[in-house]
């Protein structure tokens, strides 16, 4: 099924021709482990034996969609391993289910994400000590839970070197970030607001932490997912963006770029 999903998202195109072909995309488990679930994934790593930088992707309440394999290709063809996980099967919830998008099951997908961390660093064509995360909405959440936990400050995981978080709900964060981190978000999103990342990032950047937001005018929640038409989820509004689509794309690209280094393509 992730496979599949992986084969649609070569229709959804915020790639450029002139990026480094990828290997062959694989199917992944992250074994079982501690009374931790299995975790499956959906990997495609570039051409070569690397060993590549590696970003791990995080979805939506929607669970993997082509918005998350799209990333895994694009993050291929940049230079790096990318890898998107199921952090919704193993906690026995559906995707896009009201108990997905609002259950306080982020916890679980970050420590999901910090085993999968593990898993990638003994991959040999992994750059161990160059990782990232790259989450969108519960995924973004999630990712914040690795690396500004509400239980107070914690070393981020081995090898952990950036966050990218796309609209992630801010409320209650101090911004004690363990790694530089890079959040976009829209000023129209009426699901997770704003201004709480604008008080999270001027809270990290008061502490001396290394944080940047970007908010677009008039951009929604998923306003870089692909769509013909405005709809909703759970009564919120969501709107594609080409232009914020775009601009995000290719800061995310220069923040990846900045704090992972890419091997040459």
């Amino acid at each position: 099924m992730i496979r599949t999903l992986g084969r649609l998202s070569a229709l959804v195109a915020f790639a450029c021709a002139s990026y480094a072909t990828p290997a062959a995309a694989d199917d992944v488990t992250i074994p079982a482990a501690a009374g931790r679930p299995a975790i499956e994934g959906y990997l495609i790593r570039p051409a070569g034996r690397g060993p590549f930088p590696a970003v791990l992707v995080l979805h939506g309440c929607g669970g993997i969609s082509d918005r998350e394999t799209t990333w895994v290709d694009t993050l291929a063809k940049l230079g790096y391993v990318g890898l998107a996980i199921d952090t919704l099967t193993p906690q026995g919830i559906t995707g896009g289910s009201r108990e997905a998008c609002f259950a306080k099951s982020s916890q679980n997908g970050a420590q999901y994400a910090i085993a999968t961390l593990a898993f990638l660093r003994k991959q040999r064509y992994v750059a161990a000590a160059r990782l990232g995360i790259l989450g969108s909405s519960m995924g973004a959440i999630e990712s914040l839970d690795v690396i500004d936990p509400f239980t107070g400050p914690q070393p981020a995981p081995a090898g952990l070197r950036a966050v990218v978080a796309y609209y992630p709900l801010c409320k209650g964060r101090d911004g004690n970030v363990s790694v530089p981190l890079a959040i976009f978000d829209g000023d129209a999103d009426d699901w997770t607001p704003a201004p709480l990342c604008a008080a999270m990032v001027q809270a990290a950047t008061a502490a001396g932490k290394s944080a940047t937001l970007t908010t677009y005018p008039g951009a929604t929640h998923d306003f870089n997912v692909v769509s013909d038409s405005e709809r909703t989820a759970f009564g919120h509004v969501l709107r594609y963006d080409p232009s914020a689509s775009a601009d995000a794309l290719t800061k995310t690209e220069a923040f990846l770029a900045r704090y992972l280094s890419p091997a040459k393509r």
